[in-house]
């Protein structure tokens, strides 16, 4: 194994860097490193999500996906379904098993009976906060970029995924950097980012006595600058900035303002057909917006082949739930959910369908489609019944 590369910051941070991609095991290591710096901390650079899947694959396969999506993490699963497809494609096309071997350091120093501690950023954060930036083309790249790790049926196209993978020592920064072939900025500042939240991580946890961090090698450097000038900062301004504002995906302008587009719409016509027009007008209006957008939704929950209760819940409620700032296709896919109520398995699944009617028919699969169809022609029967409605108002 190489030896590691050990830099003391201060009396109370050690920052001792390994490859986390090699699988080498590091707990006779660790244990010398202990005995020599006596830290009251090991900070991993891992974060929950990651140890989850990695500690107890059987039950994180088992895991339902309900509670996820009640608490609208949608996006959420799809990320970390994308990680857990990059570490398959390591292991089949590269035999690597990234993070393995730090994750079998957790239980060695609970055994230990040391305070251990998860100091990386969530890995489903940092690909949301670095998608969020992106143009619009390199957010269409960036879903391609998803679909050949997770969906494609073409081994090619999946070991093409993690070409070059196996130069780096750590898997999060070397999917940023696949990321960076098509969006540099975003990717550059998503690794900025993630530097800065495991050096404030840290340093907050030396404020409690020494702390041993275990971090990848090549971002040894990186992270050391990153705390002296952290600690500049302190010194001329008295305090330094939190890392909370990295843990926020705080949507556009122009996102936020389209929810408000449909509501607003129809509750002005109404106002403007109550005084200006008759109750027969208003009725016809309101039968023309029920027949168009509950069709179009209920159309587009039948095309994802969903169930025919959430078919029926995408026709009644659409109409209702467009005049809400809630989309009324995620409701139609949380009745399928329900209905067939996958698990993390179901999402693994996905990543070796072998035919697109094997893809379609996966339970994960059939949930979002539901919920994206529904949504997306829900809008489309808004387009169509625009030009009615307005003719009212002429």
């Amino acid at each position: 194994m190489r030896k590691p590369t050990v830099k003391k910051l201060s009396k109370d941070i050690v920052l001792v860097g390994i490859d986390f991609m090699e699988g080498e095991d590091f707990t006779e290591e660790l244990a010398r490193l202990m005995e020599d710096h006596e830290p009251d901390t090991i900070g991993l650079a891992l974060c929950e999500k990651r140890f989850e899947t990695l500690e107890d694959s059987y039950r994180w396969s088992n895991k339902p996906l309900l509670p996820n999506y009640r608490e609208g993490m949608a996006g959420t699963i799809i990320y970390q379904s994308f990680i857990d497809a990059v570490r398959e494609n390591l292991r089949i096309f590269k035999d690597m098993e990234p993070e393995t071997h730090i994750a079998r350091l957790v239980p060695f120093t609970r055994d230990l009976e040391v305070n251990t501690e998860f100091i990386d950023m969530d890995v489903t954060l940092v690909l949301a906060r670095a998608m969020r930036g992106m143009s619009p083309s390199e957010k269409l790249r960036m879903v391609w970029y998803f679909k050949s790790s997770m969906l494609s049926f073409s081994e090619h196209k999946k070991s093409k995924t993690v070409v070059d993978m196996d130069v780096h020592d750590d898997m999060v920064d070397g999917v940023l950097t696949g990321i960076s072939r098509f969006a540099p900025v975003s990717a550059e500042k998503a690794k900025g980012e993630r530097t800065e939240y495991i050096s404030k991580k840290i340093l907050e946890y030396s404020e409690d006595g020494k702390i041993l961090a275990i971090i990848p090698d090549s971002k040894v450097n990186d992270v050391a600058r990153t705390i002296r000038e952290i600690k500049r900062e302190e010194r001329i301004n008295g305090e330094i900035s939190g890392y909370q504002h990295l843990e926020e995906v705080t949507k556009r302008v122009y996102t936020r303002a389209l929810r408000f587009v449909s509501p607003v719409f129809f509750i002005s016509l109404a106002v403007y057909l109550f005084f200006f027009s008759d109750v027969l007008n208003i009725w016809r209006a309101w039968l023309y917006w029920f027949l168009a957008v509950g069709g179009m939704a209920a159309l587009g929950a039948t095309l994802a082949r969903g169930h025919p209760l959430s078919i029926v819940v995408s026709f009644f409620l659409a109409p209702f739930m467009s005049l809400t700032l809630i989309g009324p296709g995620w409701i139609a896919g949380y009745v399928e959910l329900k209905i067939r109520n996958p698990k993390v398995s179901d999402i693994k699944e996905v990543t070796s369908c072998g035919s697109a009617n094997e893809f379609l028919s996966n339970n994960v699969i059939k949930v979002f489609m539901v919920g994206i169809f529904s949504n997306v022609f829900t809008w489309v029967g808004l387009f169509i019944v625009l030009p009615l409605l307005i003719a009212f108002v002429g």
